[in-house]
């Protein structure tokens, strides 16, 4: 299965693999002493229109990790980007995980992605930031973009009917948004 998110304007599409999810839906908290966790997000073609999320990192040992709250290991994620791009993969955003159904971006989540995005000094537009939360199969996950150039601005993107089907059967040859 692949999971499609449109841009509000329908123009962009973020569409994440079977892979990055499977690596991403293990860490869901689903259990009272489960705590956040997460990692980045790359693709081979980060400045492109359809943004294909093929690979993930993460979870660290050395991440800080609460039931309310995760804080990446610096040099550990930095380490994991510079392994992907060896590989051709680009960081696009991150990852986490929250204790909640319909997770939303905290103070917090939206100040680190932003903090990532400037890492970048101006060679990206922008910075996905994608929780996952604890309810429904598949898991409940939320997308947004942070913009480099309207600092301050986040757009939520929101998810394609497609999302149940398989890149096998020609799920992109008609990708649209849901109402």
């Amino acid at each position: 299965m692949i999971r499609i998110f449109f841009y509000p304007d329908s123009t962009r599409y973020v569409l994440f693999t079977e892979q990055v999810l499977a690596h991403m839906y293990v860490h869901a908290q689903r259990r009272p002493w489960q705590k956040e966790t997460g990692g980045e997000i790359f693709s081979a073609a980060p400045n492109a229109t359809g943004l294909v999320i093929s690979a993930a990192a993460g979870p660290h040992p050395r991440d800080h990790r609460r039931r309310h709250g995760w804080i990446p290991d610096a040099a550990a994620a930095d380490r994991a980007r510079h392994a992907a791009f060896a590989l051709g993969k680009h960081a696009v955003g991150l990852w986490h995980t929250h204790p909640e159904p319909w997770p939303s971006p905290s103070g917090l989540d939206r100040q680190t992605t932003h903090e990532y995005l400037e890492t970048f000094q101006g060679q990206r537009s922008r910075y996905l930031l994608v929780i996952i939360g604890n309810r429904g199969s598949p898991v409940s996950m939320g997308v947004w973009a942070a913009s480099a150039e309207r600092q301050g601005v986040w757009l939520e993107l929101t998810e394609s009917a497609a999302r149940h089907a398989s890149l096998d059967d020609g799920a992109t040859d008609s990708l649209r948004p849901t109402e």
